[in-house]
């Protein structure tokens, strides 16, 4: 077994898992752009839009991560939880669409990079 081989064993995360991370770490993007694109047009939603602009750079660290030999599945988990909080002081209807799509990919993020989940699931629905 190579040493990339050996890094995904220690990590507890498969081939799947990982491509699967990082598809909806994808879609996590996609949709936090749409929410914050639909706040873009009303001075009145520029303090919800400032809330969700931690949460994409966090999104962007993780894709970063997950896209290096440098996985951490804790960290990883860490900040799912600080997007997920930047997510949830979001109330404007405006994004709800959006968000609650969004909270579907934090969800199954959590899932497999979560303490119980630790990576073991097999991968992401």
């Amino acid at each position: 077994m190579g040493r990339e081989g050996a890094m995904a064993g220690n990590s507890s995360l498969s081939r799947l898992a990982h491509s699967k991370i990082l598809a909806r770490l994808r879609t996590l993007r996609a949709s936090l752009a749409q929410a914050r694109d639909a706040l873009m047009h009303f001075k009145d939603d520029r303090l919800d839009r400032d809330k969700l602009e931690p949460a994409a750079r966090r999104v962007d660290d993780l894709m970063n991560m997950f896209a290096s030999n440098l996985r951490d599945l804790a960290k990883g988990s860490l900040w799912v939880t600080e997007i997920q909080s930047g997510v949830e002081q979001v109330t404007n209807p405006k994004a709800a669409e959006a968000l609650r799509e969004a909270r579907v990919d934090i969800t199954a993020l959590l899932d497999v990079m979560g303490p119980e989940g630790n990576g073991t699931h097999g991968g992401i629905t």
